[in-house]
């Protein structure tokens, strides 16, 4: 039995391991921000510029040509859209529910990327990839200590949740299919492009507030860090190894964040956190060993 099929997938694996770990930095980073005197409007525009920024040197340095076929700037145009309402959709949600149950809800989407794949026949449903998609999300559960914040929501939260879980979904399939035939950061340059076009409009919400100190401004370049090269591990990671492998493994994000929380702000682990933690892993394990199509 080949734990790996391919030096192409085990690439893949370590890209999205990365991305998982960056992307975990962000949070605690952000919380440093918005204690220092910033606010969200002022993350989200900065980051998400970065990101575009990002990727757009990194095309051209490597000569690539981003916003050069209408056609597939299109379905970048989607893309950038869903991209942009994913974003709000956690902003909004995150407004009138806990982070941790918003969270939950959204990363529901890597079960609707598997139903969805198996309906286009681009995936095999199967036992293992099933049981291991709904186990992951019940360890993130019990990561996140969701029973802690009981079970009554806002129905407006709880629908910006899932718009934010829709919106991930659609523009995950929508990079999984560019990655088949655009390289990845063009995909993410045209991406990132239209998001920020879009997300411009948060200022009739509200204005940028700056945070007050030195250090809210040093939180502010690891939120920009973070997110920008875990761009990069997002659009790779979705093309070695397609987006719903991809949504599996990011579920590692809280985990990481989690981590970081206890490194950063002194919080500490729970015995059903830890084992929300094994249940994951265990779910990511089972699913590269014993779920054998391509």
């Amino acid at each position: 039995m080949t734990f790996f099929k391919d030096c192409k997938e085990l690439t893949g694996i370590l890209i999205c391991l990365g991305a998982a770990v960056i992307f975990g930095l962000y949070p605690p980073a952000a919380r440093g921000v918005y204690q220092d005197g910033g606010n969200i409007v002022f993350v989200i525009l900065v980051t998400t510029f970065c990101r575009f920024a990002g990727l757009y040197l990194f095309a051209l340095l490597k000569n690539l040509k981003p916003f050069d076929s209408f056609t597939e700037y299109k379905t970048s145009l989607y893309a950038g859209i869903f991209q942009a309402l994913s974003i709000i959709g956690i902003l909004g949600g995150s407004f009138f529910m806990p982070g941790a149950v918003v969270i939950i809800i959204m990363f529901t989407y890597s079960l609707m990327l598997l139903l969805f794949s198996a309906w286009r026949r681009e995936i095999t449903l199967n036992a293992v990839n099933i049981l291991s998609t709904l186990a992951a999300l019940a360890g993130l559960g019990m990561v996140l200590n969701i029973g802690q914040h009981g079970i009554a929501y806002p129905l407006i939260g709880i629908a910006l949740a899932f718009m934010a879980a829709i919106a991930t979904f659609a523009r995950s399939y929508i990079f999984g299919q560019q990655s088949k035939s655009r390289h990845p950061i063009v995909t993410g340059v045209e991406t990132f492009f239209v998001a920020f076009m879009l997300l411009l409009l948060l200022l009739l919400w509200d204005m940028p507030v700056l945070p007050e100190t030195q250090s809210g401004y040093l939180m502010m370049a690891v939120c920009a860090l973070a997110l920008t090269v875990g761009s990069f591990g997002m659009f790779y990671g979705i093309a070695y190894l397609g987006a719903y492998k991809f949504s599996m493994i990011m579920k590692l994000e809280p985990v990481f964040t989690t981590l970081f929380g206890i490194m950063l702000i002194g919080d500490f682990l729970t015995t059903g956190q830890y084992i929300g933690i094994a249940i994951i892993l265990f779910s990511l394990f089972s699913l590269q060993l014993f779920d054998k199509q391509k």
